[in-house]
This record gives structure tokens, sequence and C-alpha cells, in this order.
């Protein structure tokens, strides 16, 4: 896509995780590809970091300041008229973390994200990953 001077514009990617050091890492590395980054911590001000600026991907993290924070986050932005379009990549470590013998498949209710990746993740993998949806 390109904007009113001809320039490609850059696409930006919503990064919501409580993790400090993940969040500063990806930020890096995605600036780097081309990407901006905004970031959020929690998931409330993840919403309205999605409002304000209209992302062309979200990433979002599941265990915040509630164990299943990312997952009702993830069914807000799908409820939201005006945010209901955004490709959603939810990236956690939770069944790992849990030790939860099943795996999470998305859905239209219950999981409305367009992918499900696992913690830890490589840059590359990611990447990969954001550029098969939002290409």
């Amino acid at each position: 896509m390109k904007n009113k001077m001809g320039q490609k514009k850059e696409k930006k990617i919503l990064l919501i995780d409580d993790d400090v050091d993940f969040v500063y890492l990806n930020k890096v590395f995605l600036e780097s590809k081309g990407y901006q980054v905004i970031i959020s911590y929690n998931g409330e001000e993840g919403i309205k970091k999605a409002r304000e600026t209209k992302p062309d991907l979200v990433i979002l993290d599941v265990m915040m300041s509630r164990m299943t924070e990312g997952f009702d986050i993830a069914r807000k932005l799908r409820a939201d008229d005006d945010l209901n379009d955004i490709p959603i990549i939810m990236l956690t470590a939770i069944r790992k973390r849990e030790k939860l013998p099943w795996t999470f498949e998305p859905d239209d209710t219950w999981l409305p994200v367009n992918r499900f990746l696992e913690k830890p993740i490589s840059l590359e993998k990611l990447l990969e990953e954001i550029e098969k949806i939002i290409k």
C-alpha cells in the first residue's frame, strides 16, 4: 500500500504482551523488517490503542494480568464493529506453562483468532506467520 507521496506505507502491528523483554526484542526485530510496532502491556490498553491506531495486525498474549486475559481481549476485538476485521495472532506459552494436554484451535466464538502460536517461537517463524496474514 502506498501513501499520497507514492511511498510504501508501513504496516502497523499492535503487540499486546506483558513480558517487557519479549516485547522489546520483537519490536526491534519487526521494526528492522519495516513494520511499525505499537506496544501495549495489557489487554484493556491494547483495545484502546487498537481503536486509536487501527493496526494491520494484533499479536496477543494470553496470560497477562489474568490467566485468560488474551482470550477475553480477542473476543472483545471481534465484537467491536470498528476492530473486528483486524487479523489476530495469539502467541502464548499457556500450554507449556500450565502443562495442558490439549492444543488450541481458532474458532469463531471461543478463540476468534487467525493463528494460535506457541512460545517460544523464533523471530523468523513469527515473521513468516505475520507475512502470511498481512501481505
